[in-house]
């Protein structure tokens, strides 16, 4: 509950006893509570019975389910204007859909929901309105467990139905399923959700030629709709489809029903979104002649090579790519990104890397066997200040050399997320407090800790999940200072030593999961009665029989340990002996 309400005297009393009669409405039904409270915590006290008198409650058969929607009507009249666009965009959605927060954000920028801001980015803006549309209560937040990470969100069926009639009475968005009639052909922004889209089916040979936003989801088709039917199309976004049919693999490309041909006509495009089971869908160099394309999110669908022209495209926000290869673009033009995700990345990518000054996002995956390409890499973020996530993770086969180590300093003030996949020497020298003041999530592969290292880590005053893999084995100081690691909640350790936990750090942390090799002295747990707020332990513990290693006393001494502990957490164990791990 937002709201804490109690008897007094005070001028404000009226409101308090009229918020409690509002709350009587609701009928116990959660979401009318939570969407009341989060109004209510929104407005002044002394506008608290406004609020009532406004919402008009009434008292017919089925009252609390038509109090609900009262409320929610209310809320979303309440809301500010594009807010209110950005939650009527969500009815292009299925029921009980788990919608990715960042592929939804872009959507809302390509439709011109999000309003620029001076010195802000439109993402940034965009993800306010998100978080208000969750402060609302009108959309409901997907959490990583202990991450503190809302990544999707959820529309509660009452909300969808809402905003459903709100879409359609008000022609802002069609919606076809397989519950609903096909669409008008008067659409100018298109949902289809669950439909088998036939060459000779309605949905296929409704007119297009006004539609302005085509969107899929979960549709499998037995070919893609003509592109050069579309002339005022600026999103077109395929998730979720899948597509029948194996000739794809023997036509050439201009004879497929699964080309992307005539793309280079859709000269309103601003977004372009494919997630789907093609594998052989290939992007046509013409690409390069969407001048106002903002987000090209391929991320999802296998593309065989991601083609020189996009290099072209100046007004691009957004590029996410997985694929098998990609020519050499132009990166220099490309000055406006605030995202970009390339799986593979070539290494002439960095030519151009100092000049995108807004990125706040890089996601790279390094095939080429050149450890060389991370110092490069680090020498030049020191140009990237908006940096809030850096993902850097290197292909290198079974037996990786260590990544070459940069000494010099690497001070990102905005970054909260980093994740370095490649094998390190050690810890850097930049990832401390200091240079990465506000990180809050910290992956990092290394060859070998020592206990200052731990010590290091434990300064950050942000941190809320961190990861080390080790290769030989993490070590844990026997002391550390008070109040270290102040606000983690989740620890993994791979490959650790002994882990040592000390009274006073790690006060929060709530998830423990654990990956140890137990050496002749054996593993001893019983330190974990030193994290007050433990609520989960998963460990896997290993050793090799061929020397004669008992895994018995390290899996007795765990289960002690959570036994004993007041908060009796969750524990998983898994006991592997080396010698049978393939």
């Amino acid at each position: 509950m937002r709201l804490s309400i109690s008897k007094s005297n005070n001028p404000y009393d009226q409101s308090v006893k009229k918020s409690e009669k509002i709350l009587q409405r609701c009928g116990g039904i959660p979401l009318a509570i939570t969407t009341i409270a989060s109004l209510l915590a929104s407005k002044p006290v002394n506008d608290w019975s406004g609020v009532y008198d406004s919402i008009g409650f009434g008292n017919e058969d089925n009252k609390e389910v038509d109090n609900t929607r009262k409320i929610l009507l209310y809320s979303y009249y309440d809301l500010p204007y594009y807010p209110r666009l950005c939650l009527l965009h969500l009815s292009i959605y299925p029921e009980d859909f788990e919608i990715e927060k960042h592929t939804l954000i872009w959507k809302w920028v390509a439709e011109g929901y999000v309003l620029e801001e001076a010195g802000k980015g439109l993402f940034e803006i965009g993800e306010r309105y998100f978080n208000v549309l969750i402060d609302r209560s009108m959309i409901q937040a997907v959490e990583v467990l202990y991450h503190s990470i809302i990544y999707a969100c959820r529309v509660h069926d009452l909300v969808l139905d809402m905003i459903h009639f709100l879409s359609e009475d008000g022609s802002f968005v069609t919606a076809s399923n397989s519950n609903r009639t096909s669409p008008r052909i008067t659409a100018r922004r298109l949902a289809i959700n669950h439909e088998v889209i036939e060459q000779d089916g309605s949905v296929a040979n409704s007119s297009v030629q006004q539609v302005r936003s085509y969107n899929a989801t979960m549709c499998q088709f037995s070919m893609l709709p003509l592109l050069s039917n579309f002339k005022a199309l600026r999103m077109l976004a395929l998730e979720e489809c899948t597509f029948t049919g194996s000739e794809q693999f023997f036509m050439k490309l201009e004879d497929s029903p699964y080309h992307l041909k005539h793309l280079g006509r859709l000269i309103h495009l601003r977004y372009l979104g494919i997630s789907d089971q093609l594998r052989s869908l290939e992007v046509p160099k013409e690409i390069g002649d969407l001048r106002f394309l903002q987000v090209l999110n391929l991320s999802g669908a296998y593309i065989k090579k991601l083609p020189q022209s996009v290099g072209r495209l100046t007004q691009l926000k957004c590029l996410r790519f997985c694929g098998s290869s990609m020519e050499v673009l132009e990166w220099n033009n490309l000055t406006s990104l605030e995202e970009l995700q390339l799986q593979p990345a070539s290494p002439d990518f960095l030519k151009g890397l100092g000049k995108m000054k807004k990125l706040r996002e890089l996601n790279i995956l390094f095939y080429e066997d050149d450890n060389m390409l991370f110092k490069d890499l680090m020498g030049l973020l020191v140009n990237l200040q908006k940096l809030q996530v850096l993902m850097v993770i290197g292909w290198y086969g079974e037996n990786p050399e260590p990544w070459s180590d940069y000494a010099g300093s690497v001070a990102l003030g905005h970054l909260r997320h980093l994740k370095l996949g490649g094998l390190l020497p050690g810890l850097p020298v930049w990832i401390n407090s200091s240079c990465l003041p506000n990180l809050c999530h910290l992956y990092v592969k290394l060859t070998a800790t020592d206990s200052q290292d731990m010590e290091i880590l434990g300064r950050f005053s942000e941190l809320i999940t961190l990861c080390i893999c080790c290769k030989d084995g993490a070590a844990f100081p026997d002391t550390m200072e008070e109040g270290a690691f102040p606000k983690l909640r989740y620890l993994e350790l791979k490959n650790s030593n002994q882990p040592r936990f000390v009274r006073g750090a790690m006060s929060n942390l709530e998830c423990f999961e654990f990956t140890g090799l137990v050496r002749a002295n054996g593993l001893d747990f019983l330190s974990l009665v030193n994290l007050p707020r433990l609520e989960k332990v998963d460990a896997q513990i290993r050793g090799e029989t061929r020397m004669g290693i008992d895994l018995l006393p390290a899996h007795a001494s765990l289960k002690h340990a959570v036994e004993i502990h007041p908060n009796h957490p969750a524990l998983k164990v898994r006991a592997t002996n080396i010698a049978n791990v393939v």
